[in-house]
């Protein structure tokens, strides 16, 4: 009899906590409720990984910012192989080129001259280049005579800044034999001293 009484007392029990379980899982209308304990974690764990994704995406995007300026930097300016250069005061003007016509069997003319001014002085100027041309049977006085000047299409050449232009001249010249003294004068256009500030001296000899 005991034992009958041992094993009621146990079913009852177990009918009591199925009940109990069953409640605390149902709402209105007998619906299952979303056992949320069981997925904010994940949720939590994928917030987590969104994070430290952003992180490591926005470490890649600066670091290729970083890059990307850093290649963007001018490589430092060179001047051409061939290129007659003369600096003074960390301002630099370079003959690259120039080109000359025999119009006949007496006289020619240079048609074109390419030249580079290099600006690593202390400040920013207007660069203008003055040409001299003229030979040893052409009067003293006359030596210093302008035959062109090439202006340059900037305000201003900045601190670490460099310009080239190739600039079409008509400058004559006879006695096509003779070995030309070609000079040409860096100045600042807005000086009207015309003050060199650096020069370039080159010989050719038309016909040789």
């Amino acid at each position: 009899m005991a034992k009958k009484i041992v094993l009621a007392a146990a079913f009852l029990l177990a009918v009591i906590v199925v009940a109990g379980c069953s409640s605390g899982n149902t709402i209105a209308g007998g619906a299952v409720a979303t056992e949320k304990d069981i997925y904010e974690p994940a949720n939590l764990s994928n917030q987590a990984i969104d994070n430290t994704t952003s992180t490591i995406n926005t470490t890649i995007n600066t670091t290729l910012s970083a890059t990307e300026q850093e290649n963007t930097k001018t490589e430092e300016f060179k001047f051409g192989h061939y290129s007659i250069v003369s600096t003074q005061h960390n301002i630099s003007l370079s003959l690259d080129d120039f080109k000359h016509e025999i119009k006949s069997g007496y006289w020619g003319k240079i048609i074109e001259i390419t030249v580079t001014v290099l600006n690593k002085g202390n400040n920013p100027f207007k660069p203008k280049v003055i040409v001299l041309l003229y030979d040893e049977k052409d009067f003293k006085e006359d030596w210093l005579k302008p035959k062109a000047e090439i202006g340059f299409d900037v305000t201003a050449l900045n601190i670490g800044e460099h310009i080239t232009k190739q600039a079409i001249v008509n400058i004559p010249f006879d006695d096509i034999n003779i070995t030309k003294n070609f000079k040409l004068i860096l100045v600042d256009a807005a000086d009207a001293g015309n003050k060199p500030i650096a020069v370039v001296e080159n010989e050719f000899t038309p016909i040789k």
